[in-house]
C-alpha cells in the first residue's frame, strides 16, 4: 500500500502535519491529538495562511485516520 497514494490532503494539511511531526508527533493518530495545541499556538498564520482553516484541516486529518491509519508514520506521509 502506498501511503501517499491513499491519503492527499490540501498543502495547509501538510504543512500542519510538519508542523506536527517539529513538535514531536510521529504518527497521524499523534498529529490529531496535537490539534487543539495547534488551534491555541501563534503558530496558526504562518502555517496554514489565509485560505485553510483548523476545521478543514481537522475534517482532512479524520478522513486520513479512516484511511491509512491513527499509527501511519508522519515520515511515510510527509
Amino acid at each position: 500500500m502506498n501511503v501517499i497514494d491513499d491519503f492527499s490532503p490540501s498543502n495547509g494539511t501538510w504543512r500542519t502535519l510538519r508542523w506536527a511531526q517539529e513538535m514531536g508527533a510521529s504518527t497521524l493518530g499523534e498529529a490529531y491529538d496535537m490539534l487543539d495545541q495547534f488551534e491555541n499556538s501563534n503558530d496558526v498564520p504562518e502555517v496554514l495562511g489565509e485560505d485553510d482553516t483548523i476545521e478543514a484541516v481537522r475534517e482532512e486529518i479524520e478522513d486520513g485516520l479512516e484511511t491509512v491509519g491513527p499509527d501511519t508514520d508522519l515520515s511515510a506521509l510527509l
